[in-house]
């Protein structure tokens, strides 16, 4: 993790921290990511500038304590970043992206708070050639698909309770339980249940993940729903081209049940550049509702910690939808299209 290490052992601090105060470290980690572009509908177009286009802007702490015997306290709160008007993001939620603190060891880490969920991790880090963000086809699809395995907010899951493994000769696995929003009236209203298995080998990777969350209502007359989703990814790294792709399925309490596939590649350029290439689609068993989306971009690494990158993703719609890679362009049965280019400097 790139970041600035905080050595917690100041004398004057003792009395409150304690005597382990000495083995403990803090670091300061995050993102500046900004794109200026064009984002163009059917009949509209505007000129955009936004955070986020290569990663996610972000600030986060992240803290360890040793306690001994292979025994250590964690905590870490990330906050997202707007960089175009200062603020968070969502706005008004302060660590919106995981705010959590655990205990790891032989056992693995097990963690309690706001965190992102096993899903999250399968589609952003391992079985996206975009890595997500505004510029990947699956996670526009995803997210507009009432899917919670996406790498964006429905993919953080709060009041959980979150098991990962160790490494054990390449296989992880996770599991993850949300109590929901703890309301009086129906206790089962965001329920959240999730695990998942990887097996990462050399150049293969494979994955697999489910979700089940309930979308029950709060309000009276309680209307009980609970959906359910899977995921299957691979990976492999011929070295001059790695090729990624996903499947994911939706079904259960569900307005129309539905299927989302991804492909895509990352082809390295000399010692610095990278192009990435995807592409994805939705399909539903809603009539006239599905979508598709393709991706390309390239990025060059000016140093370890920065980059330049330029970006271009368009989706289109059957006649019934209006899936949209920018928000208030969509018309149903229109295609979208956004176009960027951007900085990106980690810390």
């Amino acid at each position: 993790m790139k970041g600035i290490r905080i050595a917690a052992g100041f004398a004057a601090l003792g009395a409150f921290a304690g005597p382990a105060l000495a083995q403990s470290n803090v670091t300061i980690y995050g993102a500046m990511d900004m794109f200026v572009g064009r984002a163009r509908g059917e009949h509209k177009s505007l000129t955009v500038v936004d955070s986020g286009g290569l990663e996610p802007s972000r600030i986060g702490f992240y803290g360890t304590e040793d306690l001994g015997n292979g025994l250590k306290a964690l905590f870490r709160l990330e906050s997202g970043i707007a960089v175009d008007t200062g603020g968070t993001v969502p706005p008004g939620v302060l660590f919106s992206r995981q705010s959590l603190v655990g205990l790891q060891g032989g056992f693995g880490t097990v963690t309690a708070g706001r965190q992102h969920s096993p899903g999250y991790w399968m589609s952003l880090l391992r079985y996206d050639a975009m890595m997500g963000g505004p510029f990947s086809p699956v996670t526009a699809l995803a997210a507009q698909g009432s899917m919670s395995i996406v790498s964006t907010g429905p993919g953080r899951v709060n009041n959980s309770i979150n098991w990962n493994s160790p490494n054990w000769n390449g296989f992880t696995a996770s599991a993850m339980y949300g109590v929901g929003q703890e309301s009086t009236v129906n206790r089962n209203a965001g329920e959240f249940a999730g695990a998942g298995i990887n097996y990462a080998n050399g150049p293969l990777s494979v994955g697999y993940v489910f979700h089940r969350l309930d979308t029950s209502t709060v309000a009276v007359p309680i209307v009980d729903r609970r959906q359910r989703e899977h995921m299957l990814g691979a990976s492999y790294d011929f070295k001059l081209v790695k090729v990624i792709g996903s499947y994911q399925t939706l079904d259960g309490d569900v307005a129309a049940e539905a299927r989302l596939w991804n492909i895509g590649a990352r082809v390295p350029v000399g010692a610095a550049g990278n192009v990435q290439l995807a592409c994805a689609g939705y399909r539903s068993d809603a009539s006239q509702s599905d979508s598709r989306s393709w991706a390309l971009g390239y990025s060059h690494d000016l140093s370890k910690r920065t980059a330049l990158y330029g970006r271009v993703i368009r989706a289109d719609n059957d006649d019934a939808v209006a899936r949209s890679v920018y928000n208030g362009l969509a018309e149903r049965g229109g295609a979208t299209t956004l176009f960027g280019v951007g900085m990106r400097h980690s810390f």
